[in-house]
């Protein structure tokens, strides 16, 4: 294109600058591709064909003068046509920079405004127009915005993961400690209703009452509330256990909206309820010529009567989600032909994660098929201990049960051990001096303790010879006095139940802590709660009486790659020195019925131990 004066007028100084710059961008494209035409190439001649190269080919009967006449014309043709191209063609460097066309580039002037080069045929060095074109839209976009944001996004993310890790690494348990059902190793709190909490003064305890008292339930660390009689009877609750129907609530104690609102605190505190279902309830219960009670079971009423039980035990599992259920009098089941068949329907009806607890009188009596029924169906097994027959006595019923059936098998029945229950003494009328030394032989025990109501404060009640001669009508429930939790509700409540006021024994409240760590202690130690280890799909025990001598009870408890725990009682009412360095070193006490043994540190060579006491100790790996 030739550049006359009025094309080069035309344009600006700042358009003449851009072209040079443009120039400048287009020259370095090609940086490597020289300015010169190329080189002529060099043709590769083999030293034998040398002859035949330079000859024209002659076929079979050719005319060679023919030959040589094409050989001269192609030569002329070549010479003519290279001289042509060294004449009109460019460098291929030139070539490829003119033959861009300004259509395909877009720029930026120096003053930072976008230019577009268009020219019809316009090359590097022709007169270039120049003019907008409409850009696209995320051209106009806020830039600065969206990386400000998108810088945001990722420092967020990268704070959320940093928060994340630091979360994880804070709350991470310090040990590793193995995970049982709700029900095995744990702790239960076992509660009379009526005698608990009084909401509205009338002289009985209620369920609101229960339900005002759950945050001390709650602070106690116990995993399950067991309620004790709670149906309607002819009088209550002095007649507690003839019950008249397995579905109404006694209105002494509520209404089933009471009981509702109390599963509701109690699952939403993450404790799960038990009642206790009486077998049998219908039947009464008569007085045969040597004074001993019997059960009277009419044959023709006998399906009635199991026919009510299993849709009891139906309603309130499945329809207020009842966590388990006790029961009662099993024992007097076991010989009848559909004990397995009803053991087995119940079982199904309360579905998975709720549970059935029998007497050790049931397990004791069922032989057989009704043996392996019960063992299948049932979770827990309650057994009763006490001191009053002296600490041997105290030894082998422990060793019948550890070594006995229950532990034949690893999915056989917990032990629900108990010091204490509604239908015996209380511990503290019994064992004044020793109900705490109890408490913490029963918390080192392996499976599922029980605390009935009163115990961890040492409440005291009446001997039965005592209530059965001042008050008869009470002869039953001579130990479910009221409950305490203060010095002033003592003063309070003395007019609840008539034998109040006879009681032997003061709540002894500085207790309560002793029997929280106790609580505590426990559920933390797997060398305790656990029953035993698994070794080749065989269950085997994991606890030792050691020592059983005049008063003194030693228990030791271990599992693998924990710390071994020592339970060393002293029932006596003196002082007990003695070497027990032939089993054990030395260790630490972390538990006991004097929390200001806490901590220190012991040697068994020669230790002396105090009269009603007992301690726990931790042996050093």
């Amino acid at each position: 294109m030739d550049e006359s004066p009025e094309n080069s007028t035309a344009l600006s100084a700042t358009d003449m600058e851009t072209l040079d710059y443009l120039r400048g961008v287009k020259s370095s494209t090609c940086l490597l591709l020289s300015t010169t035409p190329s080189p002529t190439s060099h043709d590769l001649k083999h030293p034998l064909s040398e002859e035949l190269n330079d000859q024209p080919f002659l076929a079979l009967n050719s005319d060679p003068n023919a030959a040589n006449e094409q050989a001269d014309a192609s030569a002329g043709d070549s010479s003519s046509s290279g001289d042509s191209n060294s004449v009109v063609q460019d460098p291929v460097s030139a070539q490829l920079i003119n033959n861009i066309s300004m259509l395909d580039y877009q720029t930026l002037s120096k003053n930072g405004d976008l230019i577009i080069g268009q020219a019809e045929d316009s090359k590097l060095n022709g007169n270039l127009k120049i003019k907008n074109r409409k850009l696209p839209s995320f051209v106009n976009w806020n830039w600065g915005i969206i990386r400000k944001v998108l810088l945001w996004i990722v420092l967020s993310g990268l704070i959320a993961c940093l928060g994340t890790i630091i979360a994880m690494v804070v709350t991470i348990p310090k040990e590793c400690n193995p995970d049982l059902p709700w029900f095995q190793g744990k702790v239960f709190y076992e509660v009379f209703p009526a005698s608990f909490k009084d909401s509205n003064n009338d002289g009985t305890g209620d369920l609101k009452g229960l339900i005002k008292k759950l945050d001390y339930i709650h602070d106690l660390g116990v995993s399950a509330i067991r309620l004790n009689y709670i149906f309607k009877t002819d009088r209550y609750p002095e007649n507690y256990n003839n019950i008249t129907s397995l579905i109404d609530i006694d209105r002494s104690i509520g209404v089933l909206k009471d009981l509702e609102d109390l599963i509701t605190e109690v699952h939403n505190r993450n404790i799960s309820l038990i009642l206790d279902i009486p077998i049998y309830s219908m039947v009464k219960i008569g007085s045969s010529s040597n004074a001993t009670q019997s059960v009277i079971i009419p044959n023709e009423s006998e399906d009635k009567y199991l026919d009510q039980t299993s849709q009891a035990i139906k309603y309130w599992a499945q329809r207020h989600n009842v966590d388990g259920f006790y029961l009662k009098n099993l024992e007097r089941f076991v010989d009848d032909i559909n004990f397995g068949r009803s053991l087995q329907i119940w079982k199904q009806m309360i579905g998975n994660g709720k549970i059935l607890i029998a007497n050790e009188k049931a397990y004791n009596e069922a032989k057989g098929d009704a043996l392996n029924v019960l063992l299948s169906r049932i979770d827990l097994i309650d057994i009763h201990l006490d001191i009053h027959e002296g600490t041997l006595a105290l030894k082998e019923k422990i060793d019948k049960v550890v070594a006995g059936t229950l532990w034949a098998k690893p999915y056989y029945p917990w032990v629900h051990w108990n010091i204490g229950n509604v239908n015996s003494e209380r511990i503290s009328t019994k064992h004044e001096n020793n109900t705490l030394t109890l408490t913490v032989l029963e918390f080192v025990l392996p499976g599922t303790v029980s605390v009935f109501y009163g115990d961890e404060v040492g409440l005291g009640g009446l001997q039965k010879n005592q209530i059965e001669g001042d008050f008869p009508e009470h002869k039953d429930i001579h130990n479910l006095v009221p409950m305490t939790f203060s010095n002033n509700e003592k003063t309070d409540n003395m007019n609840i139940l008539p034998w109040n006021s006879k009681s032997v024994l003061e709540p002894n409240y500085t207790t309560l802590d002793i029997v929280k760590n106790l609580i505590k202690i426990r559920l933390e130690t797997p060398t305790i709660y656990l029953k035993g280890t698994y070794k080749e799909g065989h269950l085997l025990k994991n606890m030792e009486i050691r020592k059983t001598e005049e008063n003194l009870v030693v228990i030791e408890r271990w599992y693998p790659r924990r710390n071994t725990c020592v339970l060393v009682a002293n029932f006596g009412n003196k002082s007990i020195t003695t070497d027990l360095s032939s089993m054990f070193y030395g260790g630490t006490i972390i538990a006991g019925s004097n929390s200001s043994q806490i901590g220190q540190v012991i040697y068994f060579d020669k230790v002396s131990f105090l009269p009603n006491s007992a301690i726990i100790l931790k042996l050093e790996k």
